[in-house]
């Protein structure tokens, strides 16, 4: 499931106002291949011995609450006696949620059919329903203009030219 992050500099500034360490990053990484997830975000927020840990975990088919129970027993039992995991105020392990940004295309998988947007690092973005998703990048439909001068079509993106992508949460 693993990939490149298409976007990263939220939790580039947060880790570095708050740096993970390394030894727990890893652990983590274990854990969540064990638990058939990936680790697609975590924040470290508050001062030094208030700690509040957040671990976004997603897997292709989506996350259950079983599965953010089974991370967070196996990281409490697994970093019992460690000094910086015992500063922790709170753990918390979840879903990225619904309106969060994509952090790796595979995690659009689920979301075709569904309406997407797509900020380029040129600045420009493009919405449309998603048709298809892999390694390389993502194809929306496209609708643009109004009455007569309406144009759909196809458009692909490739993964490079990717600078964030959401699910548009449409209530109807």
């Amino acid at each position: 499931m693993g990939g490149s992050p298409i976007f990263c500099w939220y939790t580039f500034l947060a880790c570095y106002l708050n740096p993970l360490p390394d030894h727990i990053r890893h652990v983590l990484d274990e854990i969540g291949q064990q638990a058939g997830v990936s680790v697609v975000d975590v924040r470290v927020r508050g001062q030094h011995s208030q700690l509040v840990l957040e671990i976004y975990i997603d897997a292709i088919n989506g996350v259950t609450h079983d599965e953010c129970r089974a991370v967070t027993t196996a990281l409490e039992e697994r970093l019992a006696g460690d000094e910086w995991f015992g500063r922790l105020r709170t753990l918390d392990v979840s879903s990225p949620g619904a309106d969060a940004p994509v952090r790796y295309l595979w995690q659009l998988a689920k979301s075709v059919g569904r309406t997407v947007r797509v900020t380029r690092h040129d600045g420009t973005s493009l919405e449309g329903p998603l048709l298809a998703v892999d390694d390389e990048g993502l194809t929306l439909t496209v609708t643009e203009g109004k009455g007569k001068a309406k144009t759909v079509s196809d458009v692909s993106i490739a993964q490079a030219d990717i600078k964030e992508a959401r699910v548009i949460i449409a209530f109807r």
